[in-house]
């Protein structure tokens, strides 16, 4: 009897297993919310309700998305907003785009067509038909009693729009000291001469002395403004966007990869910090980016050697995280097959996700969409354990969902974004 137990052991952990892998697909089918991705005029969100009572005591929502470049993640993301904003107040939009041009084009919002704001405020990767809606719709609210802000928290000064950046720092400057505003003229209009000469080019200018120099003047900027802070309307906008150049030059002049990361995205912690602290410190803000800058601790996951960051680097969203607890709730965006295209502008195609990943168990969800908050994930479920997600759309990286979110917007199968042109 004692050998015919240890025979038959084998098959009892099997059936076991395959019980367990049964429940957890039948959790994920019971539980896993379906929701809608498409805008209707007459939306009225039924399928969103459940998250009133999930986000009521939020302060912070950070939308991801594992690569750029998929329209149907634009348009969930987008409807998202619209909920957000409409029934649970929240009235800041912040892009993971460049600081100082979001803040312009924020300015003008209530006049400019939809296009020219999305174009002026929003990287590049998103100046699609996806998200051109949204813009028009924030225009839309300028003209109520609950108007929705737009805001960039990037150091990155990518994009159009920063042309007369020189002389709004040197207007704010003027109203405390008339002779310092021509220096700081000059200052960030030869900024925008050495970011014009290309990627290659401007980081062998900030590598040199006279890049060296200006960022000790960025510096100098940035103390000046704080030690002015209140003097004029625009004084801590001026001094986040000095503060940006800063933390750009530290950045394109970083000693490794791992700090080029880091760098970039402890800028962005900081320029959310000001809008969530200074700029807007009654309002609800929305983070729209990518999974990689928001996840809470993306220094845990093993990187993959083939793929940048070839690093484990810490991110914004454990910077947010750290400063504001359990006020942030975040969402990583994915997929199981379809196509998208990369940020080159190639279309390329998402293969079926592999057994046993993130993907291919959400896939088990049968629907065209679900949301699933990672809060009410039974302990001991496959979603509850280390498991594969996919960076980029493409590669897997091995993750606990928990510790890096707060919740999975998946889309079962996905097309490329459409760029407007």
């Amino acid at each position: 009897m004692h050998a015919l137990f240890h025979l038959l052991l084998p098959f009892s952990a099997l059936f076991a297993q395959d019980s367990a892998t049964d429940a957890d697909a039948e959790w994920i089918r019971a539980h896993a919310a379906p929701v809608r991705i498409e805008h209707d005029p007459n939306d009225m969100f039924e399928d969103l309700a459940f998250l009133r009572d999930v986000l009521k005591d939020k302060r912070i929502v950070q939308l991801g998305e594992n690569t750029h470049g998929v329209r149907d993640y634009n348009l969930a993301k987008a409807r998202l907003v619209r909920f957000l904003h409409q029934e649970l107040g929240f009235g800041v939009l912040a892009f993971e785009s460049a600081f100082y041009q979001c803040f312009d084009a924020d300015r003008t919002a209530a006049t400019a067509p939809a296009r020219a704001t999305l174009f002026g405020c929003a990287f590049g990767v998103w100046h699609t038909t996806g998200v051109e809606p949204l813009f028009e719709y924030l225009r839309e609210t300028r003209a109520t009693e609950r108007p929705l802000r737009l805001a960039g928290i990037d150091v990155q000064p990518i994009g159009g729009n920063k042309a007369d950046r020189p002389a709004f720092l040197a207007d704010v400057v003027s109203a405390i000291d008339a002779e310092y505003a021509p220096v700081v003229l000059a200052l960030d209009e030869s900024f925008l001469a050495a970011y014009a000469q290309g990627s290659r080019e401007r980081r062998v200018f900030f590598r040199s002395e006279e890049g060296a120099r200006m960022l000790a003047a960025y510096d100098e900027l940035v103390a000046f403004l704080t030690e002015h802070d209140g003097a004029h309307a625009h004084v801590g906008i001026a001094r986040r966007t000095a503060a940006s150049m800063a933390a750009y030059i530290r950045q394109q002049t970083a000693p490794s990869t791992r700090e080029y990361v880091e760098l970039r995205d402890l800028g962005m912690a900081d320029n959310l910090s000001y809008l969530l602290d200074e700029l807007y410190p009654n309002e609800k803000v929305l983070v729209w980016g990518h999974n990689f800058h928001v996840r809470h601790d993306n220094v845990a996951i093993p990187p993959a050697e083939d793929v940048f960051p070839d690093v484990a680097a810490r991110t914004m969203g454990s910077w947010a995280r750290e400063r504001y607890g359990a006020q942030v709730y975040t969402v990583g965006v994915y997929a199981y097959a379809g196509s998208a295209m990369n940020n080159g502008g190639v279309v390329f195609p998402i293969e079926p996700a592999p057994a046993d990943s993130l993907e291919a168990w959400l896939h088990g969800a049968n629907a065209p969409a679900v949301f699933v908050d990672l809060g009410a994930v039974p302990a001991g479920h496959r979603l509850a354990r280390p498991i594969t997600a996919r960076y980029n759309a493409e590669t897997p990286l091995v993750m606990t969902l928990a510790d890096q979110y707060d919740a999975i917007l998946f889309v079962d199968r996905v097309g490329p974004r459409e760029m407007l042109r």
